[in-house]
């Protein structure tokens, strides 16, 4: 069945689920995704201010372990409404429920922008932020997949992660620009909360643009001990684990950056730019050509060039041309591995009965849990052997990947050899 017939079965019927995923589009119209990417970057941006919060709080007087303290709440924030995401898109939907999330960033903004009349604001804001950005992160991709043959997701899925990813480079400097040019940070706070509002705006256009579209019944939304088990106990469960060490490699190499770099005498700033200049690119260049090869294959190429970059960044002792080098090439393994993994879980999901949308919000959950709980390995690794040590483990998370996709593999082609 063509895109036209089902289309034309639909306009007969009243009906927008399709009898098989394989049935759904393989393209999402332009007039839905482009605003729902219009709000991607900009709540990814407004996120990545909350990097200029030590300094911000700093300036009005909070020290370094309230300043630490805000950011913990809003980490806690992130892990808790990731659990309750799904339980509140089932009851409303998935696309008023990112629109809640977008304008709880938009009062965040607005909390931190208060900090200069009540300090206690800061904390609010802090876990604002947990809460519009998990629900936003966590429950974006299910848009996706909820309207896109299994065929075509991982192009999207990179298309979104390219549009977070340029929101949050686009941060900082953006931040930094706007600060100077109107002599406030707590005016360009003011100024993302109504880029927030617009954000939240566009979630509804790509909503409307989107309520007639074919896609997946959305039943199965909410977060359940029976749906995790059942998932956990299938095929999906590899996948999962593997965005667990994937997150431990980025949060290791980006928390203690400016260690390695001081132990060698380079720069931290040119990781940073040169990685998110390489992801953004590639997200949004190489969409489409990851979306057609094979996932498995995909996947393995990734985490061979991960681990390509660990060993590089062992190896350099201090250049600065094999240090953009070795970023570029993680940037490559790393920054595509995150939609690839997230596109194999949710189709393999598909293929054994399990919840695809529970499916997409565990995986994201266990990405959370590899990048807040990874540092605390890290950092014990660095002090008692230095920072080749944490590389070393890096290097073994890799080496893990890869053996749990070769599992993958195997399981898949049991039921044949039976």
């Amino acid at each position: 069945m063509t895109a036209a017939s089902l289309s034309a079965l639909h306009k007969r019927t009243g009906s927008t689920v399709p009898p098989h995923a394989d049935l759904l589009p393989g393209t999402l119209e332009l007039r839905a995704f482009v605003p729902f990417l219009i709000a991607s970057i900009v709540i990814a941006a407004a996120y990545g201010t909350s990097f200029l919060l030590p300094d911000y709080l700093k300036a009005h007087g909070m020290n370094s372990a309230a300043a630490g303290a805000v950011i913990s709440s809003g980490m806690v924030a992130t892990i808790v409404c990731c659990c309750l995401a799904g339980w509140v898109a089932q009851r409303i939907g998935v696309m008023p429920t990112i629109a809640g999330a977008s304008l709880a960033m938009a009062l965040a903004m607005l909390g931190f922008a208060s900090v200069a009349f009540d300090a206690r604001a800061a904390y609010v804001g802090g876990m604002l932020v947990g809460v519009g950005w998990s629900v936003f992160f966590i429950l974006a991709p299910l848009q996706i997949i909820h309207h896109l043959r299994p065929a075509a997701r991982i192009q999207y899925l990179t298309i979104v992660s390219g549009a977070q990813m340029a929101g949050l480079g686009l941060a900082t400097p953006l931040s930094r620009l706007l600060a100077q040019y109107t002599g406030s940070v707590a005016v360009v706070y003011v100024m993302f909360a109504a880029a927030c509002v617009v954000a939240a705006m566009c979630v509804e256009a790509a909503r409307r643009a989107m309520a007639h579209a074919p896609g997946l019944p959305m039943t199965r939304v909410a977060i359940t001990a029976r749906e995790t088990l059942a998932l956990l106990s299938e095929r999906t469960v590899a996948p999962i684990a593997m965005i667990v060490f994937a997150a431990c490699i980025f949060a290791g190499l980006s928390t203690y950056q400016s260690v390695y770099a001081e132990s060698r005498h380079l720069r931290p700033d040119l990781f940073f730019l040169a990685f998110t200049a390489t992801s953004v690119a590639l997200r949004f260049s190489l969409a489409r050509v990851m979306g057609r090869m094979p996932v498995q294959r995909l996947a393995l190429v990734l985490f061979v060039a991960t681990a390509a970059s660990l060993a590089l960044f062992i190896a350099n002792t201090g250049s600065t041309l094999l240090y953009v080098a070795a970023t570029v090439v993680f940037a490559t393994g790393y920054g595509l591995s995150y939609s690839t993994l997230n596109g194999m879980a949710v189709n393999l999901a598909g293929e054994q009965g399990v919840s695809v949308p529970v499916t997409s919000q565990i995986f994201t959950l266990a990405y959370f849990i590899g990048l807040f709980g990874f540092p605390f390995i890290g950092g014990h690794l660095i002090r008692r052997s230095g920072p080749n040590a944490m590389l070393l483990a890096l290097l073994g998370a890799v080496a893990i990947n890869v053996v749990l996709l070769a599992t993958l593999r195997v399981r898949a082609a049991a039921p044949a050899v039976r």
